[in-house]
């Protein structure tokens, strides 16, 4: 045992020798390994369980003969977990995504954990004094490490559940409960990955580094959703691996509720029949059709569950199933040919926009009890929907946006003695074709959508793909469409497009600088698309480091220098929210340098900023650019003064470019002068006006 002591004792001399290390210079070390820190929340049970052992011994002390030879072992083997678990818990800390303060309190109470054993072991008397401050300082640090991971009200006793009726609030009965079970532990106030909070309603409608965390109304481009039904292994996968993941009706609510508008106030009676059917299956269990056939295992459905497809019941207690596919990008047709395991319970599927083709119809066909059936602009045509006619329970039908025609149709009707009902919008059929299908089938409902007369409809407005409007080096800002072949127009002058003689892309556009982009859609027999707008921003040369030569206002301090260079843009305020997304300048003005690692010849300066005169902020009057190979060295290199406002106005982003030409330099300095007298036209005529900035960017 001797020898054994001696090891451990030279082992927790060097760990707290490295601790201590680690302590004095955590603002300048750089992780061994990317990923070191991760071992932390696994090793930190051990300390805790042997504290707990060691402090457990004393209760049967006098049964054991050799209790200070085991006692004093235990004490050095605590000691040496627990200052593995604080060296660790310093890696994870430099990860970054956790608030300051908590993390304070947690960091210095696990040290004080290691520290304690560690006396007691050199001490090597009063163990039980030792064991049990020990374990006061394991309950300290243990709870404030939970209070990062899962909130301060991790600890819930005695907790209600809630009965939904249909006067329950959706957000704050079902979808809120969901975000707290499975979001809320990475994404509160102590610990906040992705700059993101899910605490409270004002934090959602924040958003996070990549600005909102969803699209109201629309699911498919809602970046909450997009992440939780990425494959498991994927790095941006939420919740991440390890974590309690979402299950297949929590994803489906979450999907509904976005795509019916994301409302915070909405009953669920107030929701269409699909959400409520999910949410109060007994409440349409009356309305709800029979089946003779057994309910598949939950293990069978478990398995064909993937993040791009949704399998679940259709109501409470029924064995018919419905599958949902999302994202054409990641459709898998292995996943359709996986629903074999549920063929014979499968009666809903909707592949909308899916990448489907004819020979993909041959494992459609197989599922003989569907009753519903989506294909509405997939690629099929006549020949494929031919392999439909032995889908004998088939009463709904969607084959809008393809090339389906009239020779396909009618063949399929003359088998399908149940179809009730076909969507066939923008197919090719014509209007003789279904005036002839109408005559031949009259007890099928033909729905063309809305037909005008003598007038062209309006083509949709552009679908904006990118997450972040501050594109980086060699990013292009980038477009789609629901229709095949549109071609966007687009100015970046502010001005309208025109429709035939504008810019023209399929997909995307090259931005140099700052810019207000307006783009809309054109197709032949089409009226153009209303117009939309948006502000683009773009980072061609990103800096090392941007310094803050003056403070700024302390309501708003955002994150200091690296704010203005952090690819966020300020987010709108919430009453009664602090807002940390601007840098806001009262007393003071701007004033900064940005630090390159390698001389960069840059052609300008972008500063983004707030317009907002109903609260007092206005643009800078003066911004310079000064730039040079030293800090202290420096030229000015351009002024320029921004355009005042006339008039009060509301939330107004911003930008300003400032061209620059002739010089290679590490070091730029930027001033922006704030407006000491603000105009009559306000409230606070003659005062000073707030000045809020949020990004510098180099193009």
């Amino acid at each position: 045992m001797g020898k054994v002591e001696k090891i451990g004792n030279l082992i927790l001399w060097g760990l707290q020798g490295f601790l201590v290390f680690l302590l004095i210079f955590q603002s300048s070390f750089a992780l061994p390994l990317a990923g070191i820190g991760h071992l932390h929340p696994l090793i930190l049970h051990l300390p805790i369980g042997f504290g707990v052992l060691l402090l457990g011994l004393f209760a049967i002390k006098n049964q054991l003969p050799s209790f200070e030879v085991l006692a004093e072992f235990l004490l050095l083997i605590t000691a040496i977990f627990s200052t593995f678990t604080a060296i660790f818990g310093l890696f994870l800390a430099k990860e970054g995504g956790y608030e300051a303060s908590a993390l304070d309190w947690h960091q210095w109470s696990g040290v004080a954990v290691s520290f304690v054993y560690f006396v007691w072991v050199l001490l090597r008397r009063n163990l039980l004094v030792g064991a049990g401050l020990g374990f006061i300082a394991l309950v300290i640090a243990g709870h404030t490490g939970a209070s990062i991971t899962h909130g301060e009200d991790y600890l819930r006793f005695g907790e209600k559940t809630t009965e939904i009726t249909s006067e329950s609030v959706v957000f704050e009965d079902i979808v809120q409960p969901i975000l707290k079970a499975k979001c809320e532990s990475c994404h509160n106030d102590q610990k906040t990955k992705g700059a993101l909070k899910m605490n409270s309603i004002a934090n959602l409608m924040k958003g996070g580094k990549h600005g909102a965390i969803w699209k109201a109304g629309d699911a498919l481009n809602s970046h909450l959703l997009q992440r939780i039904k990425l494959p498991m292994n994927a790095k941006e996968h939420m919740p991440p691996l390890g974590k309690a993941q979402l299950t297949p009706d929590e994803i489906t609510i979450l999907t509904l509720w976005v795509k019916e508008g994301a409302s915070f106030e909405k009953k669920v009676g107030q929701f269409s029949a699909d959400f409520q059917k999910l949410i109060q299956p007994t409440a349409v269990s009356a309305t709800t059709k029979t089946y003779d056939f057994s309910a598949a295992s939950e293990s069978a459905i478990e398995s064909v569950n993937t993040p791009y497809c949704t399998v679940y019941p259709i109501a409470n207690e029924s064995p018919a199933l419905q599958a949902d596919f999302y994202v054409a990008a990641k459709f898998d047709p292995k996943t359709l040919s996986d629903l074999s395991q549920v063929s014979e319970q499968l009666v809903g599927l909707q592949l909308s926009k899916m990448p489907i083709t004819n020979e993909s119809l041959n494992q459609v066909s197989k599922f003989t009890n569907l009753e519903k059936l989506n294909l509405n602009f997939t690629y099929i045509d006549d020949e494929g929907i031919a392999q439909l006619t032995g889908l004998n329970q088939l009463e709904q039908l969607s084959i809008s946006g393809t090339k389906v025609g009239k020779s396909g149709v009618s063949k399929l009707l003359a088998k399908l003695q149940a179809l009730k009902e076909i969507h066939v919008w923008s197919t090719n059929l014509s209007a003789p074709d279904l005036a002839a299908l109408r005559k031949q089938f009259p007890k099928v409902t033909f729905d063309e959508g809305y037909i005008p007369k003598e007038e062209t409809l309006q083509i949709n407005p552009p679908i904006l793909v990118n997450e972040n409007l501050i594109l980086k080096p060699n990013e292009k800002l980038t477009f789609k469409h629901t229709l095949r072949d549109v071609l966007f127009r687009y100015t970046l002058n502010d001005s309208l497009p025109d429709s035939l003689r504008s810019p023209a892309t399929k997909a995307s556009i090259a931005i140099a600088n700052y810019a207000k982009v307006r783009i809309l859609a054109t197709k032949p027999g089409w009226l153009v698309s209303k117009p939309i707008d948006m502000r683009v921003y773009k980072s061609q040369f990103i800096p090392s480091r941007i310094n803050l030569l003056t403070a700024p206002d302390p309501m708003y301090p955002a994150a200091g220098g690296a704010s203005l260079h952090d690819f966020v843009l300020g987010a709108r305020e919430v009453k009664g929210v602090s807002n940390y997304s601007w840098l806001g300048f009262k007393e003071t003005d701007f004033d900064a340098v940005a630090s390159f690692a390698q001389p960069a010849q840059i052609h300008g300066v972008t500063l983004s900023y707030l317009e907002r005169t109903d609260s007092d902020v206005f643009p800078p009057v003066k911004v310079e650019v000064w730039g040079g190979d030293a800090p202290d060295k420096l030229r000015l290199l351009a002024t320029v003064k921004p355009i005042q406002p006339k008039e009060k106005n509301g939330y107004s982003p911003r930008g300003i470019n400032i061209p620059i030409t002739g010089i290679n330099a590490k070091y730029y300095r930027i001033k922006a002068e704030r407006l000491k007298r603000m105009p009559a036209f306000v409230d606070n005529k003659g005062k000073g006006a707030w000045l809020r900035v949020d990004e510098l960017l180099f193009y």
